[in-house]
């Protein structure tokens, strides 16, 4: 097996927490750029980005009659042994898939990075800098993006999911570039292009909605996502890239599970 086609997922137990919270993290990082306070910028981005490294998927090996979960980069930090596994399945392939069945707690940070900046601008009682707006928006689209995945993961679903990233990608370039050159016209008296700061940063943050965007559209068409169910009803999620590869993981397990009852049904006749 491939180990760069298969990757543990930070779904379930310490890597969700871990990835969850650094989500929030970078979303306040973000806050704190656009409020210019670089202490805290730099203190929440870098926590962010570590807390996301020791959450990202390393590795899948599969040995001893289990499935080894290694998570961390560039090298595992932590380790889920996955014994008595029950089912395996890839929810793309269902009908009515969704992800959200399975981890509704990952809908929690999704739905706080997408109200923290509405939140910070209500308790502020003032507009950002119009050449900010587009990094103000990142968290609340990618929020919305993940939210729209977990509760959409069917094939149907995923095509749905395709297109409305596209037509992001596609808004984002226009109406967003158009609104933030208005808005600063309006509130300053001149066009954004004037300060090279301003408008490098409304370029970034425009930019990077574009990237996001892509990024999702192209990991809702082609990954999948096998659902890994141990003996005690926890759900564990393996990334996989492809229909292929899936297939190949999930015919693992299933041989996994049957030499475990093998050896289940051997140690009660002894």
């Amino acid at each position: 097996m491939d180990e760069h086609r298969v990757w543990p997922l930070p779904y379930s137990g310490l890597p969700a927490i871990l990835n969850s919270v650094a989500l929030v993290l970078l979303t306040f990082a973000l806050i704190a750029a656009v409020t210019r306070v670089e202490t805290y910028f730099l203190v929440l981005f870098l926590t962010g980005i570590a807390m996301n490294l020791v959450a990202s998927g390393r590795r899948v090996v599969i040995r001893d009659r289990c499935v080894v979960l290694e998570y961390g980069f560039p090298k595992p930090v932590l380790r889920y042994v996955v014994r008595d596994v029950t089912e395996v399945f890839d929810i793309n392939e269902l009908s009515r898939g969704r992800l959200v069945k399975y981890f509704k707690a990952l809908l929690v940070p999704f739905v706080m990075v997408m109200i923290l900046p509405l939140a910070y601008i209500v308790a502020k009682g003032a507009y950002p800098n119009p050449a900010y707006v587009p990094l103000m928006v990142i968290p609340v689209a990618m929020g919305a993006f993940l939210i729209l995945y977990m509760m959409f993961t069917a094939p149907s679903y995923r095509k749905f999911l395709r297109r409305a990233a596209a037509v992001t990608a596609t808004v984002s370039t226009s109406v967003m570039a158009f609104m933030v050159g208005y808005f600063y016209r309006d509130v300053y008296g001149r066009s954004i292009f004037s300060n090279p700061a301003d408008a490098a940063v409304g370029i970034a943050g425009i930019m990077i909605l574009v990237l996001l965007a892509a990024a999702i559209a192209l990991f809702a068409g082609r990954n999948h996502v096998v659902i890994l169910v141990d003996a005690e009803g926890r759900y564990y999620a393996v990334g996989t890239a492809g229909t292929e590869a899936a297939r190949e993981f999930m015919s693992m397990v299933l041989n996994v599970m049957r030499e475990s009852r093998e050896g289940s049904e051997d140690g009660d006749d002894a």
